[in-house]
């Protein structure tokens, strides 16, 4: 059995390798990430909302970073790409971009603990980050003393909390500064630390504040705080900024710090036991649903070891990481996304840079749905409300870009007639395209976004959220497309144009990833108005067009194209990376439906295609194509990429790196591990679809099925021994069992809360 979902580590972090030796604790709105310094520790502090760039006094004439009446150089390179004109495309995609004043995703502070421990031989040092018990902690002896520090963000009481103790009175003595910090002004007082002021780039106020309590002494100089002749010392930290998720402004009327200063009252009221407690019970409640065995044997060793022996084929290490990382990934979604946040970004909530890689921002060619492919198969859809608020808050400024680059308007009459982001989007409504055409344009990312917000109605069922939050962002983005398709005689089909497809290769007309992503989307708001009822004029207009979009097609080679045009002799085939990190022309394999079993020359394609690409990427590009692998049901190839993830894009601190960091690795790969467990994106669900001989004995506990089903199963030597379905909605249960080399099928009606117990022998 295993020895419990642990990140430890034998001795102190690196503090100059934050993204590689820190381990991390959020709560959506905060997160914080240590070192285990014995000395001197450092803790990285982040508040989301905490951005440069957006509306302000220094960006009068912010416009989301939209160019004015762009549509009229888009339709002039509709007509050049018509033409075959490519080199007067050349000269007119420069003008298909965004303004480029986005700011970024900015660091609150880091907070610096100098601790008087005295000198001798450091022993039984541990730091570790307890995944089940969503706590960090480091210990270690010297002199006969042990010193104990512990941390936990909590999303009931939104504060991050901090325990320090030393096993004799008067022992624990330290002092707290805070270093690259935004503003000056931090200031102690009754062991409160105070630190507020403005963001010099757009003049976004912010509050932070701790309170200390000890039962030893405290002594205050500025805006330092030191504790001393004591044996506790407990820290409660929040913060808080007048950022407001609303067009046109994005700012409140609200001062911060009458949101910091009632958190902070109320946590240090409450007390770390009890805070805790809390804050356990909220975590457990999502976490918990989801255990996962893969074998009986496990090792007990410090990551870095662990990760060493991995590496070299152990096979205990082997289980024990991929476990470990499985739940890692649920772990840091559940951190980094609760209803009332921001969504996770690149990086989570996590950053120690002013100038983080890629602005730290939402990408949505890839990484933002990425973030979110675990939520409904691992079940943690309560982390989904704040992707579904973001999209929604994108609605208002995503009309002015479909204005300026698309002329699709919405006034009075039709206020809401279609909105559009591209590749790069910030929490003030950038929605324009980026600042270079070629990684900066994407007019289906939008409708890949809508994948992960049908799912969610998919896997839960809740009608109710999905007439009051989903269909309404659907269904203007269905509108948006219905107005921009545009017939090609040449290719005989509705088409989208310009398109590019992420991030290489020549801008051409209808490519597979924006065609197949359009047509998704097409698809699932069709169920989607089925379900409510509604909308039956553009039903019919969307039924009309799907048909006529006609996405996938096999090349000359066997492969599935990316480009409609590159078997042409004219194809300029130059800026094609044969093998480029982006398959972006396998959306119909994972995360769509439309490449699957049914349609085995599309499959044949797909697989030749990834074979084609090869199996070395970045760490992210790994996680993706874990999941298509699975869908094609080879789980050697599948479990190979995962090896292959975690051997080499994996730092000892289990975060995926790019280089750099991106969280969407260890997302994507959570979602991947359970895909090759449990799939449901056809008619049946099938258990083990993609099992490796790796993992020829195990079981899982929790993971969910389409349709609101939630599935136990044990298995041995490949064969499911049981399996356990729980329906949250009734309705037809139709699924497949492994059983004796074979597939035994079972079809039976549940109903809303009935557990069913299913064997391979019945």
């Amino acid at each position: 059995m295993s020895n419990g979902n642990v990140i430890y580590f034998d001795h102190e972090g690196d503090q100059a390798l934050w993204e590689q030796h820190c381990l991390p604790i959020g709560n959506g709105y905060l997160g914080a990430s240590m070192f285990g310094g014995i000395r001197s520790e450092r803790i990285v502090i982040n508040e989301k909302t905490l951005w440069a760039g957006g509306p302000c006094e220094n960006r009068p004439n912010y416009y989301g970073g939209n160019n004015r009446d762009r549509y009229k150089y888009v339709k002039q390179v509709q007509e050049e790409l018509k033409n075959g004109s490519y080199e007067k495309v050349l000269e007119l995609l420069p003008q298909l971009t965004g303004d480029g004043d986005f700011g970024s995703y900015l660091l609150l502070c880091d907070m610096v603990l100098d601790f008087n421990v005295p000198n001798g031989e450091v022993k039984n040092y541990r730091r570790s980050l307890d995944l089940d018990r969503s706590l960090y902690s480091c210990e270690f002896d010297i002199g006969g003393v042990k010193y104990t520090r512990q941390a936990f963000a909590s999303y009931p009481a939104r504060v991050l909390a901090f325990r320090f103790t030393a096993s004799e009175k008067g022992k624990l003595a330290f002092s707290a500064r805070l270093e690259k910090t935004h503003s000056d002004n931090i200031n102690s007082e009754d062991g409160i630390m105070l630190y507020s002021g403005l963001v010099q780039d757009n003049g976004m106020r912010f509050d932070m504040r701790g309170v200390f309590k000890t039962d030893g002494d405290i002594l205050i100089n500025g805006g330092k705080l030191t504790i001393t002749n004591a044996s506790e010392a407990v820290v409660y930290i929040t913060a808080a900024t007048d950022y407001e998720m609303k067009y046109p402004t994005y700012r409140s009327n609200t001062d911060p710090a009458t949101i910091t200063i009632p958190l902070v009252e109320a946590a240090s009221r409450l007390g770390w036991d009890e805070l805790y407690k809390e804050h356990l019970a909220d975590y457990s409640a999502i976490y918990n649903r989801v255990s996962l065995e893969l074998g009986n044997d496990y090792a007990d060793m410090p990551s870095d070891k662990l990760l060493e022996a991995y590496r070299n084929g152990d096979r205990t290490a082997m289980n024990s990481l991929e476990t470990l990382y499985f739940q890692y990934g649920r772990y840091l979604l559940i951190s980094s996304s609760r209803e009332g946040s921001l969504p996770a970004n690149l990086q989570g909530v996590w950053n120690e840079s002013n100038t983080p890689p890629w602005c730290c921002d939402y990408h949505i060619n890839v990484n933002l749905q990425m973030n979110y492919w675990g939520a409904y198969n691992t079940n943690m859809a309560e982390t989904v409300p704040p992707l579904v608020d973001f999209l929604d808050s994108l609605r208002a400024p995503g009309r002015v870009t479909a204005k300026e680059y698309y002329n699709i308007v919405s006034d009075e009459a039709d206020p809401e007639n279609g909105w559009t982001a591209h590749t790069q989007c910030s929490p003030f409504g950038w929605t324009a395209p980026g600042w270079d055409f070629y990684w900066g344009w994407s007019t289906a990312a939008v409708a890949w976004l809508m994948q992960n917000i049908w799912e969610h109605y998919e896997f839960t069922g809740d009608k109710k959220y999905l007439a009051e939050k989903i269909y309404p962002i659907m269904r203007e983005s269905v509108k948006f497309y219905t107005q921009w398709l545009i017939f090609d005689e040449k290719q005989n089909r509705l088409v989208s144009s310009p398109t590019y497809s992420p991030e290489h290769g020549p801008a051409t007309i209808g490519n597979t990833y924006e065609q197949s992503l359009i047509e998704q989307l097409f698809i699932d708001f069709l169920k989607a108005a089925e379900a409510l009822n509604t909308d039956p004029e553009l039903c019919t207009k969307v039924r009309d067009m799907l048909p006529k979009l006609d996405p996938y097609h096999v090349g000359k080679t066997g492969l599935l194209k990316e480009w409609f045009e590159e078997d042409e002799p004219d194809f300029d085939s130059s800026k094609v990376q044969k093998n480029h990190r982006h398959i972006s022309h396998l959306m119909g394999l994972y995360p769509g439906k439309q490449i699957n079993n049914s349609r085995p020359e599309l499959m044949d394609a797909a697989i030749a295609t990834m074979n084609d690409r090869g199996d070395e990427s970045t760490g992210w590009a790994r996680a993706y194509k874990i999941n298509l692998w699975a869908r094609t049901g080879d789980g050697e190839r599948t479990y190979k990429l995962l090896r292959g993830l975690l051997e080499s894009c994996t730092f000892v601190n289990l975060w995926d790196f790019h280089h750099p960091f991106q969280i969407d690795g260890n997302f994507g790969a959570s979602a991947g591990i359970a895909e090759m467990l449990l799939q449901s994106h056809e008619e049946y669900i099938r258990l083990l679809p993609a099992l490796p001989e790796a993992w020829k004995n195990g079981s899982f506990k929790g993971l969910c099925a389409r349709g609101g089903f939630v599935i136990n199963a044990i298995w041995e030597n490949g064969e499911i021994v049981s399996a356990e379905v729980f329906s949250k909605n009734g309705g037809e249960l139709k699924i497949e069992l492994p059983a004796n080399g074979t597939v035994k099928r079972i079809i039976i009606n549940t109903f809303k809360g009935e557990n069913a117990v299913l064997l391979p022998t019945e």
